[in-house]
């Protein structure tokens, strides 16, 4: 008899089925694929003559095998990064051979993201699939959660917390939880608008690293008793100094470091999607860059175009940003998923955030439509290429840490 489990998902999580083939940026194309121990020694048994030729043709061990769940062998990929196994209409010729018992752990997972907080499994998507993105994304009320007690199947923990073991006692992470849901509360507020939340939640968590120094017993008491809208009307009152003119230079920071994020990137040189590479064309072209002359000679032109685009989002679309946010947020174990502080989590968070907009600006200047489908496909072509990339996130905080950017008050600059 299978056993029941804890299991705390986003409601979207149910609907989700892979379109196979019909996917417009398939995960079986530009990416590794890796083949877990027991699917591996599967392959070498199976009857089939074809299929065992084409497994001895492209299936090998992994010598940098990480984990013998995970990555014990490795699909040697065509010169296009395509996986062998797909077939001209880009279904999955394993899956359709052989059914899906015999996929990989990952193959079987994508995009499906399983991390144990003590004794419950929490469910997830990934947005860099085309059609969780369209899940997560396009729901209006936002994201909502449910509890049940089921079966898990073919599964892979990206990430496990035992807040009740001895290690963890004396550490913030004894109250993971009651911290990550309160950083989700704030997101989901709807009272206040998207930057203010940002704000506030940047707010709430360089206090709470401070209560951290401080007291850890007092974590909880803290929480509870976090001022939001004094945080909210300290965010107001610097927005007046924007508006009153004192503060239009954030726009150049941010142009300034936005063009130091695509050189660590390196998007010609190091980063596979065509997709991506396109929308970094047109995103340039819209914002005239060719020299940083030629940024301060267009400061009123971006000072204008983010302007008109803060309230294309604000009015029209804020719910895609904050379901994109609640998501990273639920699924990667935020704040404790960057290596150093839980600062360091939220500033890469908002860099991502910024870097969305910065990228759509620059295609509303060159002509893009702003309908929403345009939007959430950006996001997951966005995410596809930056949460999987090799060194960029890990560069991305470097430089910021090395030039002293994480603080609020770099924080409200990409605000």
């Amino acid at each position: 008899m299978v056993k029941n489990i804890k299991k705390i998902y986003p409601r979207y999580f149910e609907e989700f089925k892979c379109i196979g083939g019909k996917c417009e940026d398939s995960c079986c194309i530009g990416w590794n694929i890796d083949i877990d121990k027991i699917t591996f020694k599967k392959y070498f048994k199976v009857k089939d003559p074809e299929m065992k030729r084409m497994f001895q043709k492209n299936v090998q061990n992994n010598e940098r095998c990480s984990s013998e769940d995970i990555d014990y062998g490795i699909v040697k990929l065509k010169k296009d990064k395509r996986c062998p196994f797909l077939d001209e209409e880009n279904y999955c010729v394993i899956h359709s051979n052989l059914g899906e018992d015999y996929l990989s752990n990952v193959c079987t997972c994508f995009p499906r993201v399983t991390n144990k907080i003590d004794d419950t499994y929490e469910m997830s998507l990934d947005v860099a699939c085309p059609e969780a993105a369209r899940l997560i994304l396009l729901n209006k009320e936002g994201i909502k959660f449910v509890s049940k007690e089921e079966s898990i199947g073919k599964h892979i923990i990206s990430a496990q917390i035992d807040s009740k073991i001895k290690e963890v006692q004396n550490s913030p992470l004894r109250y993971f939880r009651e911290i990550r849901d309160f950083c989700i509360d704030i997101i989901q507020n709807r009272d206040f608008k998207l930057n203010e939340r940002l704000y506030i939640l940047g707010d709430f968590i360089n206090k709470l690293e401070d209560q951290f120094n401080n007291n850890l017993e007092d974590i909880a008491k803290f929480i509870s008793t976090y001022d939001i809208k004094r945080a909210a009307k300290e965010y107001s009152s610097d927005d007046i100094n924007s508006l009153l003119g004192n503060d239009n230079m954030n726009y150049i920071i941010q142009m300034n470091f936005f063009i130091k994020m695509l050189k660590i990137l390196k998007v010609d040189k190091e980063v596979e999607s065509i997709t991506f590479k396109k929308y970094t064309k047109e995103m340039l072209e819209g914002y005239k860059i060719e020299s940083d002359k030629s940024i301060n000679e267009n400061a009123l032109l971006y000072i204008k175009a983010f302007d008109e685009y803060e309230e294309i989002i604000e009015n029209e679309y804020n719910y895609i940003f904050e379901n994109y946010l609640v998501n990273f947020i639920y699924n990667n174990m935020f704040p404790f998923n960057e290596v150093l502080t839980p600062f360091d989590s939220y500033i890469m968070l908002l860099m991502r955030v910024a870097f969305i907009k910065f990228y759509l600006v620059g295609l509303y200047l060159n002509g893009e439509d702003n309908n929403k489908e345009k939007i959430v496909g950006f996001i997951q072509v966005f995410s596809k290429t930056i949460e999987h990339h090799k060194v960029f996130l890990i560069d991305a905080l470097a430089y910021i840490k090395r030039n002293e950017f994480n603080n609020m008050e770099f924080a409200k600059n990409l605000l």
